[in-house]
């Protein structure tokens, strides 16, 4: 079967959503393809009652980001100041830590109430069902005709296009997706240079009833050189319903695929004890999403990147096939490559490239 769309959008997180959303006011014919079940890609909430966790990105720095502040605001969603009261913690070994008054790096950081998933959920809810395919898996694209084939809850199905949008990380593409013609070697090696942001990441989140740390004049804020935690922040929802300490496993993702997910999570609880006491034992519960166990985040390539921010090509193009297949993410954004604000950023350059 074949299903013919003006514009063919491959990928639902921020940068396919918030460009479907942009593009359907004005050409209702677009079409979201997504490999998951759920739209939203590295933007993940989980639930705990009434409240969220972000598993995925989470900060907002509204006098920063012109884009997601908008957007935001559009959507009626509000922001909350991520909780910095309180002196930090440096673990400098099992046995040594210091204790700072310093201002947090993290003072002029914000957060979305009820997560960032918030963002992506109302994205989707104004968005017709229709428009959106859900385990739907792109095994090839061609260029004449302009065609997707894919994987379709596991059947094989073809879809035609005028115009296709890639809103995917470009190492996944390049890995996945079988290109005809396929881009020259200089431009894959291009592609496959650019590492996927929060793809060798892992975060857990301890959830508990009340905040302990708080209570001890303490920020929550945990720099660590020791781990298995390498980062800890207050992490707890704005409703203030749970409390929560939000944590960068600093174990790298080949190490982690070694260890068993109890044994990791019991040595991350005898951090939190040496950190802040007996009263880190009482846990309500851990949340915990490894990233580079996830194929539909991350690449063969991505398994041996660096967890430090990467810097992203600003020259690198983003039009191919005579204006007919457009990048957009956030890898591909010319500035704030990694964040939200740059997947944002890429869509609005993908939209006025889908103008012409």
């Amino acid at each position: 079967m074949t299903e013919h769309h003006k514009i063919i959008i491959i990928g639902a997180g921020l940068s396919g959503l918030y460009t479907a959303w942009h593009l359907q006011k004005k050409q209702p014919d677009v079409l979201l393809l997504e490999a998951r079940s759920r739209v939203g890609g590295r933007i993940l909430s989980c639930q705990q009652n009434n409240s969220r966790f972000d598993m995925g990105p989470a900060w907002v720095w509204p006098q920063l980001q012109p884009r997601l502040q908008q957007l935001t605001q559009q959507l009626n969603l509000k922001l909350f100041k991520q909780f910095t009261d309180g002196d930090m913690l440096y673990e400098k070994s099992i046995t040594e830590t210091e204790r700072y008054s310093a201002q947090s790096s993290h003072a002029e950081s914000y957060r979305i109430e009820g997560g960032s998933q918030s963002v992506t959920d109302a994205l989707q809810s104004q968005l017709p069902a229709s428009a959106i395919h859900l385990n739907t898996v792109v095994t090839s694209i061609e260029k004449s005709p302009l065609c997707v084939h894919t994987l379709r809850d596991g059947k094989r199905f073809t879809y035609s296009a005028d115009k296709i949008i890639l809103a995917l990380p470009p190492r996944l593409f390049v890995q996945n997706i079988k290109f005809t013609p396929n881009f020259c070697s200089e431009t894959t090696a291009a592609f496959n240079s650019i590492a996927t942001w929060m793809s060798g990441h892992s975060k857990m989140v301890f959830i508990y009833d009340k905040p302990f740390w708080r209570e001890k004049d303490l920020s929550g804020e945990v720099f660590s050189h020791y781990g298995p935690l390498s980062e800890i922040y207050d992490g707890s929802p704005a409703d203030e319903s749970f409390y929560a300490l939000t944590s960068f496993v600093g174990v790298s993702a080949q190490q982690r695929s070694q260890i068993e997910t109890q044994q990791l999570i019991n040595a991350c609880m005898a951090q939190l004890q040496r950190l802040f006491g007996n009263e880190s034992e009482n846990v309500k519960d851990v949340k915990m999403q490894d990233w580079a166990q996830e194929e539909f985040t991350t690449a063969a390539l991505d398994l041996t990147s660096p967890m430090q921010h990467p810097q992203y090509a600003e020259n690198m193009p983003r039009v191919f096939w005579e204006g007919r297949m457009i990048l957009a993410g956030t890898e591909v954004a010319r500035e704030h490559g990694g964040y939200l604000e740059g997947a944002l950023e890429s869509a609005d350059e993908a939209i006025r490239f889908c103008d012409k």
